[in-house]
C-alpha cells in the first residue's frame, strides 16, 4: 500500500513506507559489483542474505495489510497474478502469459498457470482469486483497502462497499469469475488504463478458501496460519526481533531463484544497523543522515529517488482551527523543507510542495506528471505564513493552539518530526506542538481510526497512476482519515475516473485536482520526497530496494563467491 499498499499502500506509512509503498523512476541499482571467476559469476555456497525491517510486522492477513514491511514479506511469500519485475514493469506470475482484453478495453480474461500451487501441493485455481477479492470487498472483512477495487473500476465494486447501495454486501456481484479452474474473467465498468499494474498488490492476492475458513481469527498470525503460493515460505516470525524466509521449491519460477534463505531482524536504531553491517552480521540496510557521509563514495554505497512522497495530514475533527483554511495555509508556508531534506536527511530526498512524486508516470505525451508543475504549488510561502496565522488567530478568538505531532518511534521519523515541530512554533509564534511517539503498529490503528491531531504520513503508490495519490482525499474515502471534504475536488476525481477512454483529458483533470488540494485548500501539508539511502556488501548482486510497493527484493538477487 501498498504501501500496499499500497500495493500498498495504504497505506499510511511514516519514514519507511513506504509506501509505504509504490514507478517509472524505478531503481535498477543492484548491490555491489560482480566477482568474477574466468569472467563468469561464480555463486557462493550459501545463498543467504542476512537483512533488517525498522519495525515488526503488523500483519499477514492479505485483507488488512495496509503498510510497506507487511507488503513485503506477503509479497515474498504470495503472488498474485502479476508481478513487478527489476524494472517495475508488470509481467505475469500467476497469469500463465499477458490477459486477453476486449476491444472496449473492459473484459480480461486470464489463464492461470498449470504448474501453480500453494504449499500444500494444491493447484491455484481461478476460483482462489474470485473467492480472495470477494472477500476483500465485503464489507464484513472492513479492509482498509477494499476501496482499491473500485479504483480498479472492477464492475459493482464500489456499489458492493456502499451502504446506500441496493448491492451493499452482494459480493457475489463482484465482476470476477471463474469459467472454468484456470480461466479468470475480470470485468470493468470503464476503461482503465492502470488495472494492470495493480495486480502485484496484496489486496489482488488469491487465497485457498478452506485454509482461510479453517483459520479464521487466526489466519497469518503464525507462519502455520498461512498458505504460500510466492518464491519464499515463511519459516520463523519472532514477534517484536525477526522473521525467516526459506526458498519455495513448489513456486512455478523457483529454478531462477538463486537466494534459498533470507534473515530479517527488526532493528529500529540505524546505528545498531549499520554497527552490524560493518561487521558483517547483516549483508544491506538501509542508512539515515547520521551516516551518509561514512559510506557515500565508496562502491556499496547507492541512493535512489523513489515514489514515495510524505506529508502532514491536518485532521478536522480532533482539531476544529484546521477547519479555518488560514490555519492551514500558515503551516504550509511555515517550514523549511529544502533544509530539511539537506540537512536533515541528507540521503536524496527532495523537499516538495506537491503530491504526486516527480519521474514517476507519464502521459499522454510521454510527459512527466510533474511537467506542468515542476516545483508543485505555493500555497503561502513563509511571509504570508505569519500574515496568515496572525488573521487566522484572530478569526477564532485565541492567542495560542496547542497541537499533538503523532510520530513512529524510529529514531529518523521522531527527529524528522521534531524540526517540523521547531518550525511551526519558530515560525507561527503561539502555535506549540508536542511530540507523541508511537510504536509502529499502534501508530497505523491510531491513524486508521482518525485518532490523532496531526500526523507526518507518506503515502507509496499502489499501481503506476497518479490517481493512486489522487483519489484517497475524497469525502467518502477510507484513506482520508481527517474529515477533509470538498465537493468540487471530489467532481474532480470523478471526471478523472470517467475519463479512461479520454487520456489526455483524463491527465488534466488530475493536475487540475492536485492544484486544486494544494494550492487552494492547503488540505495537506507535502513535505518531501523520500530518496533511499543504502549500503550492500559489493558480493550481493541484484538485491533491489524499489521505488514503491515492497521495501526490498530479493527475488532476483545471488550472492557471489566472495
Amino acid at each position: 500500500m501498498k504501501r500496499k499498499a499500497k500495493w500498498s499502500l495504504i497505506l499510511s506509512l511514516i519514514l519507511i513506507l513506504s509506501l509505504v509503498l509504490t514507478a517509472c523512476s524505478s531503481s535498477s541499482n543492484t548491490s555491489g559489483e560482480a566477482s568474477q571467476g574466468q569472467g563468469k559469476e561464480e555463486l557462493a555456497k550459501d545463498q543467504v542474505l542476512n537483512l533488517t525491517e525498522p519495525q515488526d510486522i503488523p500483519s499477514l492477513n492479505w485483507t488488512q495489510i495496509t503498510d510497506t514491511v507487511s507488503s513485503t514479506a506477503i509479497g515474498m511469500v504470495n503472488s498474485g497474478l502479476m508481478r513487478f519485475d527489476q524494472n517495475m514493469k508488470p509481467k505475469p506470475d500467476m497469469a500463465d502469459g499477458m490477459p486477453k482484453i476486449s476491444k472496449d478495453k473492459k473484459v480480461y480474461t486470464f489463464k492461470i498457470r498449470k504448474d501453480a500451487k500453494w504449499s500444500d501441493g494444491s493447484p491455484v485455481t481461478a476460483n482462489d482469486f474470485v473467492f480472495a477479492w470477494r472477500k476483500m470487498v465485503d464489507p464484513k472483512t472492513a479492509s482498509q483497502y477494499a476501496f482499491i477495487f473500485a479504483s480498479a473500476n472492477i464492475k459493482n465494486a464500489g456499489k458492493i462497499e456502499d451502504k446506500k447501495s441496493p448491492l451493499f454486501g452482494k459480493t457475489n456481484q463482484l465482476g470476477v469469475k471463474a469459467l472454468d479452474d484456470k480461466t479468470l474473467q475480470v470485468t470493468l465498468e470503464k476503461p482503465t488504463p492502470y488495472f494492470l499494474s495493480m495486480l502485484p498488490s496484496a489486496s489482488f492476492l488469491p487465497a485457498k478458501k478452506t485454509f482461510v475458513e479453517k483459520q479464521g481469527k487466526n489466519l497469518g498470525q503464525e507462519p502455520q496460519n498461512l498458505l504460500f503460493n510466492g518464491p519464499y515460505i515463511l519459516t520463523k516470525w519472532n514477534h517484536g526481533s525477526g522473521w525467516s524466509f526459506e526458498k519455495n521449491n513448489k513456486y512455478w519460477n523457483a529454478k531462477n531463484i538463486h537466494i534459498k534463505k533470507v534473515n530479517v531482524q527488526v532493528i529500529k536504531q540505524v546505528s545498531t544497523a549499520v554497527n552490524m553491517y560493518n561487521t558483517g552480521k547483516l549483508d544491506s540496510t538501509t542508512v539515515n543522515s547520521d551516516f551518509v557521509d561514512q559510506f557515500k563514495g565508496k562502491p556499496d554505497y547507492h541512493t535512489t529517488l523513489v515514489a514515495i512522497t510524505y506529508f502532514l495530514r491536518l485532521n478536522q475533527e480532533k482539531v476544529p482551527a484546521f477547519k479555518n483554511e488560514k490555519v492551514r495555509k500558515a503551516i504550509y508556508g511555515s517550514i523549511d523543507r529544502d533544509t530539511m531534506a539537506k540537512d536533515l536527511l541528507k540521503n536524496g530526498s527532495a523537499g516538495i510542495k506537491y503530491l504526486v512524486p516527480k519521474n514517476f508516470a507519464k502521459g499522454p505525451e510521454d510527459k512527466d506528471f510533474r511537467s506542468s508543475a515542476p516545483s508543485g504549488y505555493d500555497a503561502a510561502n513563509k511571509q504570508q505564513a505569519r500574515k496568515l496565522w496572525d488573521e487566522a488567530k484572530k478569526e477564532l478568538g485565541i492567542k495560542s493552539l496547542k497541537l499533538e505531532l503523532m510520530t513512529q518511534d524510529a529514531d529518523s521519523a521522531v527527529k524528522m518530526n521534531e524540526y517540523v515541530a521547531n518550525q511551526l512554533e519558530k515560525n507561527l509564534p503561539g502555535m506549540k506542538v508536542t511530540i507523541n511517539k508511537q510504536p509502529f503498529g499502534n501508530f497505523l490503528k491510531l491513524e486508521s481510526s482518525g485518532n490523532y491531531q496531526m500526523e507526518n504520513g507518506g503515502w507509496s503508490p499502489d499501481y503506476l497512476d497518479p490517481i493512486t495519490f489522487l483519489d484517497m482525499w475524497t469525502t467518502k474515502s477510507d484513506m482520508n482519515r481527517m474529515n477533509y471534504s470538498d465537493p468540487k475536488y471530489d467532481k474532480l476525481i470523478e471526471e478523472v475516473n470517467q475519463l479512461g477512454a479520454d487520456p489526455q483529458k483524463r491527465w488534466e483533470k488530475m493536475q487540475e485536482a492536485e492544484k486544486l488540494l494544494l494550492d487552494k485548500d492547503a488540505a495537506i501539508v507535502p513535505l518531501y520526497q523520500r530518496a533511499n539511502a543504502y549500503v550492500t556488501k559489493p558480493y550481493v548482486k541484484g538485491l533491489i530496494y524499489p521505488p514503491f510497493g515492497f521495501d526490498m527484493d530479493w527475488t532476483h538477487a545471488k550472492v557471489l563467491k566472495h
